[in-house]
């Protein structure tokens, strides 16, 4: 699989303006992390891509947000993340896929 790299929402360009592509080990992370990105429901293609992790609050919230990953990455074999703490904009969350592990911070962007 490749993919076109996304960085803030949008799509990243390289210096001559083409958009950069990722290499197959890359892209299932971002995959990953676009489904626990999106709010679910949002993308007209697939309505169950994404996370209701928009109304997150209260006590045990790195606990809900452990099930809103675990919800939103149930289609893809061997993808995992756990929330490991909170930030101002979202949550620090470790993404394990095959194996590897990286931390990104997932940030609730809403509209896909």
């Amino acid at each position: 699989m490749r993919d076109v790299k996304w960085q803030n929402g949008d799509i990243c360009l390289d210096s001559a303006g083409r958009a950069e592509v990722l290499s197959a080990h890359d892209a299932e992370f971002q995959r990953a992390l676009i489904r626990m990105t999106a709010r679910r429901g949002s993308f007209i293609y697939d309505r169950e891509l994404g996370t209701d992790c928009g109304g997150i609050s209260g006590e045990l919230i790195l606990k809900k947000y452990d099930q809103a990953f675990t919800e939103a990455l149930a289609p893809y074999e061997n993808t995992f993340a756990r929330a490991v703490e909170q930030t101002e904009d979202g949550v620090r969350a470790e993404i394990t896929v095959n194996g590897e592990t990286k931390t990104e911070e997932v940030r609730h962007y809403g509209e896909l």
